[in-house]
């Protein structure tokens, strides 16, 4: 067995192959729910606990409804998130920055930030939202400050934004949470923390990936990664229904949390990101996997690195992604620091 095809069972594995109060229990065993504050010292596990992910690298061309047209460089030494903005510009975020690129990857602007951007989203008349590790700023398209929030808290740990008219919601890692604020930042609501009264399955986050968008069916969609899940919410936080199953076959999510990101095509369907075993697919707008825009062996070139991130969900390496006004899909690559782009095939 290949170095690079071997990972710690437990942690790619992981919640994938457990389901209900098992994901929990799991979490609570191996210390995921402490990941994001202090990662614990954990032993090697015995050599029958690996597992060859040989097999699941392959991905049948079949199932492939893309390819790769473009590489955009970044400029940035730590790439962390993308959005789609209006006129076919989006907007990248990395290092202590945000830059908003035109259509064909050429800059438009940058605007310097006092820290790295965690999230980012467009509203109307493109006004900019950024989150911060522990509040947001929204900034118009010249790049002037409109408003910073106050802190959220010491445990905030904000990974996704979503704007759906006056109330802005924030996706918080570190407690596990959505908040929802309103313009200024005066917080008007929270929901999903596990063991809550809320009557939400509450959020089961082991590492710092939570996104969250806003539908053009008006709900608000957030990825449970380590339910493996992506659910549906009102916008006053009320749990709607899920989509997602666990396991290592092309259609489910695999690993202890996957999807890590997700984005919606203009006729509604989903874009998944996922980690360790970096594939990027296509489902319907009710959740059936339709096809694959891309999975590792077109993604990823440092299989021993992708490995290491499954193993350790500190390690960042999931694909942010982004989808514009012609269906393609926006992929930012960790590795590469390119944003690579992939069109539909013709049909």
């Amino acid at each position: 067995m290949k170095k690079n095809t071997q990972v710690n069972r437990r942690g790619f594995l992981g919640a994938g192959l457990l389901a209900g109060s098992s994901v929990a229990s799991w979490l609570t065993g191996c210390g995921g729910q402490k990941n994001l504050r202090k990662a614990g010292k954990r032993q090697p596990l015995d050599a029958r606990f690996t597992y060859d992910i040989k097999a699941f690298e392959h991905t049948d061309p079949k199932l492939l409804l893309y390819t790769e047209t473009a590489q955009i460089p970044t400029d940035f030494q730590e790439p962390k998130r993308i959005t789609a903005g209006s006129n076919g510009t989006f907007w990248i975020g990395g290092d202590q920055a945000v830059k908003r690129l035109g259509a064909d990857g050429k800059r438009h602007s940058t605007l310097t930030l006092a820290a790295t951007p965690q999230a980012l989203t467009v509203a109307e008349q493109d006004r900019l939202f950024v989150a911060l590790k522990d509040h947001f700023e929204i900034y118009d398209t010249a790049g002037k400050l409109l408003q910073k929030s106050e802190s959220l808290g010491p445990k905030t740990y904000l990974t996704g934004i979503a704007v759906a008219g006056d109330v802005i919601f924030l996706a918080d890692a570190g407690n596990r949470e959505v908040i929802r604020c309103d313009m200024t930042g005066k917080v008007i609501g929270r929901f999903g923390r596990l063991g809550g009264k809320d009557g939400t399955p509450g959020f089961l986050i082991p590492s710092p990936y939570f996104h969250l968008l806003i539908g053009g069916d008006g709900l608000l969609w957030v990825n449970n990664s380590g339910r493996h899940a992506v659910e549906a919410y009102t916008l006053d936080g009320k749990y709607e229904f899920s989509w997602g199953q666990p396991g290592m076959s092309i259609e489910n999510f695999c690993g202890c949390c996957n999807p890590v990101y997700f984005t919606r095509l203009l006729d509604g369907r989903f874009v998944t990101s996922e980690k360790g075993l970096n594939r990027i697919k296509i489902y319907d707008q009710k959740g059936q996997f339709v096809g694959v825009v891309a999975g590792p062996e077109q993604l990823v070139k440092d299989r021993e690195q992708a490995a290491k991130a499954c193993a350790n969900c500190n390690i960042g390496f999931g694909f942010d992604v982004a989808c514009d006004s012609q269906g393609r899909v926006l992929a930012l690559d960790p590795a590469s620091r390119t944003i690579r782009i992939f069109s539909p095939q013709a049909t």
